[in-house]
């Protein structure tokens, strides 16, 4: 019987602190486990990626990925208590030792232990950390996983903790074989990713990306096992609505299993099922969507906008970097094929297009619905009323303008030309040489 069938196993918003069936991230569990049986690497593995792509998610997965010769500690550094040096070092003391708890050790060798003094970091360095690595056993390793690595860093410039901290976790890694860390930091602030040296290494890192087709399958159908199934067509659908973005997969599978508990949906799931849910999990997303949104540039937001109208007005034909620029060659701004390509491959590196040899597309159903309806309303709301205005390209409405505009402007010239010939010959004195004078007409009587 699945464990899952007792309550919906997906997460189904960012407030869900449950854990979800996880799936995946094989690539990061073998680097993350080179990274512990490699002797010549040494400090910390850093785990990045963009908001809410699963960063937490790989780190308390650790216990399902590795066997009970590693003990993890996750460790929200957000939460946990920063205002100090010795509120730091005890914080981490008590998570050591209530995940020891959980796992069930004898902590007898920590019965006699002496109460840290004045110097909280050596008592934690010399007084608790080698009485705990021989209660775990030799062949044990403890691993710290600490989440949101920014809090330390911002801990550290605000003055809380000492400048040191990064280089003494380094060093205590050194000088404790079997203690190591791993940090997961979130992609806004990699640009802060030095300042983790050297505790960081700058080859120990690792990125998550999106899910790929066969682990969104597996998301989606082995935790319901037994109550129902997604055939091959709905999980080609789930795969182009929600283009593996973890968040958005948790989001699909939450709720068709609501679906499915209301009674309103078979034990055979298809495209149809998908196609009714899809604007259930589009308003579930359409928070992360605009918040990734916000961290784009301007040319990138105008790539986005040109691609998802081409997109939505010539859904069979390929989109490439001259037919973006085409597009926006009548914008506030636009974008010549050249830069146009540069903004592609930042596009792709967030995961927000797809760059084929058919051309570049849009790596999901939501986003593109989300340009449309909340990006460029104007843009969407003149494709939807003429269609068939979107076979014209805005280059051909530049043209027509520029024509509209050269007429007005020739017409203006001549009124203004005659105008000032008019003027300037009523000016002018009367010479009868030139203007005769009228001629008259005298009656004369018989």
């Amino acid at each position: 019987m699945n464990e899952y069938v007792a309550s919906n196993p997906y997460t189904c918003s960012a407030d869900d602190l449950t854990l979800a069936p996880f799936a995946g991230r094989q690539t990061a569990f073998a680097r993350l486990r080179q990274q512990f049986i490699d002797p010549p690497r040494k400090g910390a593995l850093l785990v990045l990626g963009r908001h809410r792509i699963g960063k937490t998610a790989l780190l308390r997965a650790f216990d399902v990925a590795f066997d009970e010769t590693f003990v993890g500690v996750y460790v929200n550094l957000r939460d946990l208590t920063l205002q100090s040096e010795d509120e730091w070092w005890l914080s981490l003391a008590q998570a050591i030792t209530e995940r020891l708890i959980e796992r069930a050790f004898t902590l007898h060798r920590l019965i006699d232990l002496s109460p840290p003094g004045d110097d909280v970091r050596t008592w934690f360095t010399q007084m608790y950390l080698p009485p705990v690595l021989t209660l775990v056993r030799p062949f044990r390793r403890i691993v710290l996983l600490a989440d949101d690595a920014d809090a330390l860093l911002d801990a550290i410039a605000a003055g809380r903790l000492a400048a040191d901290t990064v280089t003494f976790l380094r060093d205590l890694t050194d000088m404790h074989p079997r203690l190591y860390v791993t940090l997961a930091l979130d992609s806004a602030y990699e640009s802060r990713v030095s300042d983790l040296q050297p505790l960081v290494r700058p080859i120990d890192m690792i990125r998550l990306t999106h899910l790929n087709q066969d682990e969104v399958s597996w998301l989606l159908r082995e935790p319901v096992a037994g109550r129902y199934r997604l055939d091959d067509a709905a999980l080609e659908a789930a795969w182009r609505l929600t283009g593996g973005e973890p968040s958005f997969v948790q989001a699909l599978g939450c709720i068709l299993y609501r679906r499915f508990e209301d009674g309103l949906m078979a034990a055979q799931v298809t495209t149809e099922d998908i196609k009714q849910v899809a604007g259930q999990v589009f308003t579930l997303t359409a928070d992360d969507l605009g918040q990734s949104w916000e961290t784009l540039n301007f040319h990138e937001q105008q790539a986005l906008r040109a691609i998802s109208q081409l997109q939505y007005a010539h859904p069979l034909s390929p989109i490439d970097a001259a037919t973006i620029a085409h597009w926006l060659a009548d914008s506030d701004d636009p974008i010549d094929a050249t830069a146009v390509s540069a903004t592609m491959r930042s596009l792709e590196y967030r995961e927000m297009v797809r760059l084929t040899p058919e051309g570049v597309a849009l790596t999901s159903d939501l986003l593109h619905r989300w340009l449309l309806e909340r990006a460029y309303p104007a843009a969407l709301t003149a494709v939807r009323r003429t269609p068939a205005a979107a076979e014209g390209s805005p280059a051909l409405t530049r043209r027509n303008r520029g024509l509209r505009l050269a007429l007005l402007v020739v017409l203006l010239v001549m009124l203004i030309v005659g105008v000032l010939l008019l003027t300037t010959l009523s000016n002018l004195p009367r010479d009868e040489f030139l203007i005769p004078p009228e001629p008259t007409v005298t009656l004369v009587g018989e």
